[in-house]
């Protein structure tokens, strides 16, 4: 017969109040033997654990030191929810320019032929010959003489209906998109010119360009010829979760680094959100816009970004490590000193960059939460109201 579970064994000059399994310390017994997976019961003496309440545990001071509990203070701090993720650099929509024509006609010269050039806003594209273009600056300089002819009479309905017409060709030019100095220069020539010289409308780098070759092809209203990005500013797009939704609004802070320069961080914000998530990922896309005033940044990059969320003030702040999630609870154990330690369940709210969270309920600033080896001590908690059920069973009463 073993001895009885209510009277505490002796093992030499130490006293032991049960034994467990190495492996599973709830698995309680009043008497050596075997655990369910075979290995030896290991002793459990009173030196080690007594139960001081319902709820705060105490452990020898030395077993404290030989497990390596350290514990910090629980402090009031500003913290911010940081969302990080990963995005595909690409051109900015809004700063994309097509060339293209509003008359047909035939390119003789190319100025621009290659992806990749750089262009200045009214640099030579290339020279085109439209018939249609030439009979209309043909038109124009009549209309310039026709009005210039009643320059000096007395006659002003007359100078009104010249102007009137001259205006009116002037307009088809500027429709054509003959820039305000072509006309000037026709106008001080006063001599049609065959070939006109489409100019690059914006700064940039061309993109893309027609895939037949421009040199001697027939050209139509409204066909491609360039796309123009101007890259002094990027845009990258980006997933986040369904769940990070909420936290995610335009104009919101963004810090954006590339993967080979990680020191270099690029301020940007957030543009918009797509309008739909994704169902087969859960995911909604966003998009950043960045500067990029020395060109580093190019489309089709990959890009590590930050998403700044909104900051709360005077928070009360724990680190992460200090949180042991079980189930739906989160807990913490409060160092209360001399070996004594409460565990409580905690109610969390932002997450911060770096190892840090917020507190909403169950501590209090100024107090010591454990962050390392708090596992030995949510088992000891364990133990404790394992024992609690073991000696209300030895003493006959009935357990729920």
């Amino acid at each position: 017969m073993g001895p009885s579970s209510a009277e505490p064994t002796m093992e030499g000059e130490r006293e032991v109040l049960y034994w467990y399994a190495p492996m599973d310390a709830t698995f309680i017994r009043d008497e050596p033997g075997l655990s369910p997976m075979g290995m030896k019961l290991v002793p459990k003496y009173a030196d080690e654990v007594v139960k001081v309440d319902s709820s705060v545990l105490r452990i020898d001071p030395v077993q404290v030191q030989n497990t390596g509990v350290v514990s910090v203070p629980v402090r009031r701090g500003d913290i911010s929810r940081a969302i990080r993720t990963v995005g595909i650099l690409d051109f900015d929509a809004d700063r994309l320019t097509w060339v293209n024509v509003k008359f047909a006609g035939w390119i003789e010269k190319v100025h621009i032929n290659y992806v990749g050039q750089e262009v200045n806003a009214g640099d030579p594209l290339f020279e085109i010959y439209s018939p249609d273009l030439v009979t209309t600056q043909d038109e124009y300089l009549h209309a310039l003489e026709y009005r210039d002819s009643f320059a000096g009479t007395n006659r002003p309905e007359a100078r009104k209906q010249a102007e009137s017409l001259l205006q009116s060709t002037r307009d088809r030019l500027a429709y054509w998109d003959i820039t305000s100095r072509q006309i000037e220069e026709l106008e001080k020539r006063r001599e049609v010119r065959r070939l006109l010289t489409v100019v690059a409308p914006e700064t940039g780098v061309v993109v893309e360009m027609a895939e037949k070759t421009l040199e001697g092809m027939f050209v139509q209203p409204g066909e491609n010829l360039y796309r123009i990005a101007d890259l002094s500013t990027v845009w990258a797009h980006m997933d986040i979760y369904e769940r990070d939704m909420p936290w995610v609004y335009p104009g919101q802070p963004a810090r954006v680094s590339l993967a080979y320069d990680l020191d270099r961080e690029y301020q940007s914000k957030v543009l918009f959100l797509y309008p739909e998530v994704s169902q087969e990922t859960r995911t909604v896309k966003i998009c950043v816009s960045i500067p990029n005033p020395d060109g580093r940044l190019r489309p089709g990059m990959y890009a590590n970004v930050v998403l700044q969320g909104q900051t709360v003030p005077d928070a009360v702040i724990i680190p992460r490590s200090a949180i042991l999630h079980s189930g739906e609870r989160n807990l913490v154990f409060v160092d209360l000193g001399e070996g004594r330690f409460d565990p409580r369940e905690v109610k969390l709210g932002v997450t911060g960059e770096g190892d840090i969270v917020q507190v909403v309920d169950g501590v209090s600033p100024g107090e010591l939460v454990v962050t390392q080896a708090q596992f030995m001590l949510d088992s000891e908690s364990r133990i404790q109201e394992a024992i609690g059920k073991f000696l209300k069973r030895g003493a006959g009463e009935e357990l729920p």
